[in-house]
C-alpha cells in the first residue's frame, strides 16, 4: 500500500482524529493546563504588574529584569502563552463536553432496569433474602418504598416472569458536570475578551508598534494609537485640576499606547488628607464626564473603591501627583566670583535650557512637595508631643549636561533645624537606585542663604580676594617684596585648590608634590594658611554686614559655628554636581489626580462563569446520584402451586461510596425486609 493509498484510508484518519480527541479531551491536559494558569495567577498577584521597564530594573537588577521580561512575568495575563493555555483550555474542556454529554444525558435518563441478576449481585452493595408474600405484592411495596425514599422508579418485566423494580435518585448530580465544565468555557472565553489578543495581532501583522519616547500627543505615531476597536484595556492618566481628558496610556511591551476614550472626563476638584505622618490618608477626585451618548453630563465623587461606572468602563481614583506646579526659582552660579542670581519661572514636568560659562545644560523639573514628614527628635516630641514634623515643600529635578549625564537633586524650601542650628538641604545623586547625598548650607541670622553666597562669591573673586589678604597680611620690613608676593600667591593657589575640591584638594597637592618625609610638616603649614585666609575672607563678609569686631576679632558663638558649617559646605560642593544651585522662592501648588480607566466586557461574562461553577460544584458535592434495584422472582414450594413464596435480592449503587453509603443501603433492605419479620 502506497503512501496516498494510506492518506486516502478512512479507517486510518479515523484512528488519527480519535487520537486527536482523546488527547484534546483528556483530563490530564486539562488539569496541566490548570495548574500552568494557577501559576500564572500566582505571579501576577505577587509580583506587581505592568509598571515601567525602569522600575524592574532597579528592583531585580538588568539581567533578571530582561529575563523575566521575556518571560513575560511583567504582564502575565496579556503574554501570549497565557493566552494560549486559555484557548488549549477552551478547546480542551469543549471537546470534553461534547464527547461526555451524549454519555451523560443517558446516564441521567436511564434506570438501567434491565441488568441481568448476575450483574446486580455484582453491584457494591447488595442482598438476598426470601419473602413468603406473592410476587405482585412484593412488587408494589418495593415501588411504594423505593418512592417513600425519594427514588424515581421504573419496573421492568422479565421473560422468565420476575419483575425488577428499579430506583434512580439525584438524577441532576450529572448536571453538576455541565455546569463546572460550560462554566469553566466561560471563564475562558471572558478572560479573552479581556486578554490583548487583538493587540498581539495588530502586532504581528506590523500595525502596531508602541511609543518609547516622552513626547506630546501630537507627535505620537498613529501605530502607537487605539480607538474603539480595542476590546478591553486597563490603562492610567494623570489629569490636572480643572482641566479635562479623552486620552489614556496602556502599558505595552517596553513603551505605551495611546487609548482614544469615546468620552470626556474632567477632574473638577482634587482633595487629600493627610496623617500625622504624611501618608495619605484619603483622596477623591471630582469628575464629570460628558459623551455623545448622554442627555446631560454625569458628575461623580470618586475615591479608592468607589469608581465611576459608565457602559463597559470604570474609572477609578489609583493615585495622585503634581499637575504643573508654577515655580519660581532662583539659579545661583557656585563659580561665580560676583552674586548675579538669574530668575527662572518654570513649572512642573518642563523642560528649562541653561547656558553657563562651562556648557549648555537642561533642568527636568519633575516633581513638586508639598508636604516632607519625617522623624521628630526626642526634644520635638517632648516640646509638641507630635512624632513627625513637616520640613517644608521641597521639589525634585534633574540637570542634564550635553552628553545626556544627569544629576538629579532634592531641594528644600525651608531651613530645618539640625542639632540647634538652622540648614538648607538639598540632596544630590546620579543614579535612581541610590540614595540622596545631602549637602547643608547654614542658614544666616535672618534664616535666609544670603551671607553663604556672598562668602561663595568673595572665594570665586580672585581681585577681591588679593585686596582682602593683602589688608590682613600687611607686608613687614623683614619681609622682602618678593617672599610677600609668594606668600600672597600661595594662599590664593590654596583657595582655589579648597573651592575646586576641599581639604581633600590641598592634601592631594601636598602627596603628589612635596617628598613625603615632608609632607606632614608642610599640609600643617598649607593647612594654616589656609585657614587664615579664608577666615580673613569671613571677617570682610561680617564687617560689610555691619557686624561690630574688635581689633581681638571677638565674634559671637553663633557665627562661629556658621564659618565651620560654610566651610564644611563648601568641602562637599565638589560632589555637588554641576556648579549651580536652585533656589525655590514661590510656588503655585496645582494637583492632579491619578485615574484609572479600565473596559472589561468579559468581567460580567467572567462573573457569569464562576456563579456557574458555583453552582456545579454545589450539584456535585451535596446531591448524590443513587441506585436501587429490586429483584423480585418466583420461588416454588413443594408440589403446590397456591403456596409460592418470593426470593428478593436488593442491590445499590452510589456515585460516591461515603461511610454512610453502606448504612443508608441496609436501612433500605431492613425496611424491605420488614413484613418478613414480622411474618416469622
Amino acid at each position: 500500500m502506497t503512501q496516498a493509498d494510506i492518506s486516502k484510508n478512512p479507517t486510518s484518519n479515523h484512528k488519527k482524529n480519535k487520537v486527536l480527541v482523546d488527547f484534546l479531551g483528556s483530563m490530564n491536559l486539562a488539569v496541566t493546563l490548570l495548574v500552568m494558569l494557577s501559576i500564572a495567577s500566582v505571579v501576577g498577584t505577587v509580583l506587581k504588574q505592568d509598571q515601567t521597564t525602569q522600575d524592574y530594573v532597579i528592583k531585580f537588577g538588568p539581567f533578571w529584569s530582561e529575563v523575566f521580561n521575556s518571560l513575560g512575568l511583567f504582564h502575565v495575563y496579556g503574554a501570549a502563552w497565557f493566552v494560549l493555555v486559555l484557548l488549549f483550555l477552551l478547546l480542551s474542556t469543549s471537546v470534553c463536553v461534547t464527547r461526555n454529554t451524549p454519555t451523560f444525558i443517558k446516564d441521567m435518563k436511564q434506570y438501567n432496569e434491565k441488568l441481568s441478576l448476575n450483574a446486580l449481585k455484582h453491584q457494591p452493595n447488595h442482598a438476598t433474602f426470601d419473602s413468603e408474600s406473592n410476587l405482585e405484592s412484593e412488587v408494589q411495596r418495593a415501588q411504594n418504598l423505593l418512592k417513600h425514599n425519594g427514588y424515581k422508579t421504573k419496573i421492568h418485566q422479565r421473560d422468565d416472569g420476575s419483575v425488577t423494580v428499579a430506583g434512580l435518585k439525584g438524577r441532576w448530580n450529572r448536571l453538576g458536570y455541565f455546569f463546572t465544565h460550560i462554566s469553566i468555557i466561560v471563564i475562558c472565553i471572558g478572560a479573552l475578551l479581556d486578554s490583548n489578543l487583538l493587540l498581539k495581532y495588530r502586532e504581528l501583522t506590523g500595525k502596531l508598534v508602541p511609543e518609547t519616547r516622552t513626547v506630546s500627543l501630537d507627535k505620537v505615531p498613529q501605530t502607537a494609537w487605539m480607538g474603539p476597536e480595542n476590546l478591553s484595556f486597563r490603562g492610567t492618566v494623570n489629569v490636572p485640576e480643572g482641566q479635562k481628558t479623552d486620552v489614556l496610556f496602556l502599558p505595552y511591551e517596553n513603551g505605551y499606547l495611546v487609548q482614544k476614550l469615546p468620552f470626556t472626563v474632567e477632574v473638577k476638584d482634587f482633595r487629600i488628607e493627610y496623617y500625622d505622618t504624611g501618608m495619605p490618608k484619603s483622596f477623591e477626585s471630582d469628575l464629570i464626564l460628558t459623551a455623545p451618548d448622554l442627555d446631560k453630563p454625569i458628575e461623580k465623587t470618586i475615591a479608592v473603591n468607589h469608581p465611576l461606572y459608565y457602559k463597559n468602563y470604570a474609572i477609578y481614583q489609583s493615585s495622585f501627583g503634581d499637575g504643573g506646579s508654577i515655580l519660581n526659582l532662583k539659579v545661583h552660579p557656585l563659580l561665580s566670583p560676583v552674586e548675579n542670581a538669574i530668575d527662572l519661572k518654570t513649572a512642573v514636568n518642563k523642560t528649562e535650557p541653561l547656558k553657563t560659562p562651562i556648557g549648555r545644560f537642561n533642568v527636568e523639573i519633575n516633581d513638586f512637595r508639598l508636604f516632607n514628614m519625617v522623624p521628630a527628635t526626642e526634644a520635638e516630641k517632648a516640646e509638641t508631643g507630635k512624632k513627625f514634623h513637616n520640613n517644608g515643600p521641597s521639589i525634585i529635578f534633574k540637570v542634564r549636561n550635553e552628553q545626556g549625564k544627569a544629576w538629579e537633586y532634592d531641594n528644600y524650601m525651608m531651613p530645618n533645624l539640625q542639632e540647634g542650628r538652622w540648614f538648607f538641604m538639598t540632596g544630590v545623586r546620579t543614579m535612581n537606585s541610590e540614595p540622596f547625598r545631602y549637602l547643608f548650607i547654614p542658614a544666616d541670622a535672618n534664616k535666609e542663604k544670603t551671607r553663604f553666597f556672598k562668602f561663595l562669591a568673595l572665594i570665586n573673586n580672585p581681585v577681591e580676594t588679593n585686596k582682602i589678604l593683602t589688608e590682613s597680611f600687611p607686608k613687614t620690613d623683614q619681609i622682602t617684596d618678593k617672599t610677600y608676593e609668594l606668600q600672597i600667591r600661595l594662599m590664593r593657589q590654596l583657595l582655589s585648590l579648597f573651592r575646586s575640591k576641599g581639604f581633600d584638594g590641598i592634601s592631594e597637592f601636598v602627596s603628589k608634590n612635596v617628598p613625603k618625609e615632608e609632607q606632614e610638616k608642610v599640609s600643617d603649614y598649607y593647612f594654616s594658611q589656609t585657614s587664615f585666609a579664608l577666615q580673613s575672607l569671613y571677617l570682610s563678609v561680617l564687617k560689610k554686614e555691619g557686624r561690630q569686631i574688635g581689633h581681638d576679632q571677638d565674634i559671637s558663638d553663633f557665627n562661629k559655628r556658621w564659618f565651620e558649617d560654610a566651610l564644611n559646605a563648601f568641602n562637599g560642593l565638589s560632589r555637588f554636581g554641576p556648579p549651580m544651585y536652585f533656589e525655590l522662592k514661590s510656588f503655585k501648588q496645582i494637583q492632579s489626580t491619578g485615574l484609572q480607566i479600565t473596559k472589561s466586557p468579559g468581567k460580567d461574562v467572567v462573573y457569569f462563569g464562576s456563579a456557574m461553577l458555583i453552582i456545579g460544584v454545589f450539584f456535585l458535592f451535596y446531591m448524590r446520584q443513587k441506585r436501587i434495584w429490586v429483584h423480585i422472582q418466583n420461588k416454588q414450594s413443594g408440589d403446590s402451586t397456591d403456596n409460592q413464596s418470593t426470593e428478593i435480592t436488593v442491590a445499590g449503587r452510589d456515585k460516591k461510596h461515603l461511610p454512610e453509603t453502606e448504612i443508608e443501603f441496609n436501612a433500605l433492605v431492613d425496611q424491605i425486609q420488614q413484613p418478613v419479620k414480622q411474618t416469622d
